[in-house]
């Protein structure tokens, strides 16, 4: 006879919510030789979160992603698509609250495409940490389409940038203007969650609660997973043709990061059970194994070369997009 293996445990890799601690979000100065001309003005600026927030209200008010088109897309209507289904199912959910009041702007400058605009929103009133918002213009006939955001890790620290009409240089993510090159380094911090706080890439890295809370989760469930002759483990993937990478004003970068994180939970001789707050998101029959799906965003500070500070992811989320069987 198989036994029935509650999954309740699963829901402690779910949404990692980063509070307390505000982190500190610099003005942006001007910046000597990387002066170019702003490709996006303040008042653009101001129409953009205008018109963004204007879709994404009316997709939340009818909980309908289809409605997220011109200005919403990526993976941020895919993770807004997840909220949808689990508001339907139970009204208490509360939709995740970006601000669309803004502390901070970094316009992209120079003449070339895809242009990627980034916003930091001011503290939200749930007592979460500030929101990085990030932009992305594919060609001058496109709109800017937010795509992605993170809140600020308790703690972390912007580093300067260019101010209002100083545009900020894209930078390509093998470029050598600092070390590592930008998807050297997210390869490398992709390598340290694979292998835990022990990895060899562990020293590389500021601290930072994201994978502090990715690693105390994978204990966990690990533990529950032997007590059922079972296993647990966590697969990373990253999209590096959703990756962007932008040079700040002390000649460091800040890369913007999407990843899938699949989590898959597996017992021997029972039957695994979703948890009820997971179960709009499932498919499929479920056996002996599930994979919970979480569409992740990080954005990393590489500081200048020859600095003595580390690379250190200064916002994150981790949110949970489907769960399927097998």
């Amino acid at each position: 006879m198989r036994r029935m293996f509650t999954g309740a445990a699963l829901a402690a890799a779910g949404v990692l919510a980063l509070a307390a601690c505000t982190p500190e979000v610099p003005e942006p100065v001007t910046a000597g030789e990387m002066e170019l001309q702003a490709a996006v003005i303040q008042s653009q600026a101001d129409f953009i979160i205008e018109d963004t927030f204007a879709e994404l209200d009316a997709a939340d008010a009818a909980l309908d992603a289809a409605l997220l088109t011109d200005r919403v897309g990526g993976q941020v209507k895919a993770t807004r698509e997840a909220e949808y289904k689990l508001r339907k199912a139970n009204g208490e959910i509360a939709l995740t609250d970006i601000p669309s009041e803004m502390q901070a702007t970094y316009a992209p400058g120079g003449d070339d495409w895809p242009r990627v605009l980034v916003m930091v929103t001011a503290q939200p009133e749930d007592d979460l940490t500030p929101v990085v918002l990030m932009w992305v213009q594919d060609s001058v006939f496109a709109d800017y389409q937010l795509r992605g955001w993170a809140h600020m890790v308790p703690g972390a620290t912007l580093p300067a940038m260019p101010g209002e009409t100083t545009g900020v240089t894209a930078l390509a993510l093998d470029s050598d203007a600092v070390e590592p090159p930008p998807q050297t380094a997210i390869e490398n911090y992709l390598e340290l969650l694979r292998g835990g706080p022990e990895d060899e890439f562990a020293g590389d890295f500021g601290e930072d609660t994201y994978r502090d809370r990715l690693f105390a989760a994978r204990d966990a469930l690990s533990k529950q997973a032997k007590e059922a002759d079972g296993s647990y483990v966590d697969t990373f993937n990253p999209s590096f043709d959703s990756t962007y990478a932008i040079a700040t004003a002390e000649g460091g970068a800040l890369v913007f990061a999407p990843l899938t994180v699949s989590s898959a939970f597996t017992v021997k001789d029972a039957t695994v059970s979703v948890p009820d707050g997971d179960k709009p998101l499932a498919s499929g029959e479920f056996d002996d194994k599930v994979t919970h799906t979480y569409a992740d965003f990080l954005v990393m500070h590489i500081p200048p070369t020859g600095s003595e500070a580390l690379p250190t992811v200064v916002a994150a989320d981790h949110r949970l997009v489907k769960v399927s069987a097998g």
